[in-house]
């Protein structure tokens, strides 16, 4: 039986191997799991639970999965640093090009 707050290791996918807590039971096949991994919808079957059950509202925001993660002494994944965007690269129009569209209309006007 699964509970809110039981500490799992997810078994498949990119966070395979991490540990998190359920925080919400969205149905008899899927739980909301937080904590070393990303937040998200697991199925049951790619998720090993283990015996520790941890006090925690249903729903609980990252930070209060984290502190309770501390409490178990879990060490915890450090994020990077999110990355500034670079500006675009512009093209630069030639000036040439507007002269000779001048040049242009000036010779096909019509008598």
């Amino acid at each position: 039986m699964v509970e809110i707050g039981q500490l799992v290791i997810k078994t498949a996918g990119r966070d395979g191997g991490e540990i998190g807590i359920v925080v919400d039971i969205i149905d008899h096949n899927y739980v909301l799991v937080d904590g070393n991994l990303r937040r998200k919808k697991c199925n049951i079957k790619h998720l090993e639970f283990l015996d520790k059950v941890v006090k925690i509202k249903k729903k609980a925001a990252t930070e209060d999965v984290n502190k309770e993660l501390e409490k178990l002494e879990i060490a915890l994944k450090k994020k990077g640093k999110r990355r500034e965007a670079k500006p675009r690269p512009r093209k630069q129009r030639k000036q040439n090009s507007q002269k000779k569209k001048e040049i242009k209309t000036k010779t096909h006007s019509k008598k």
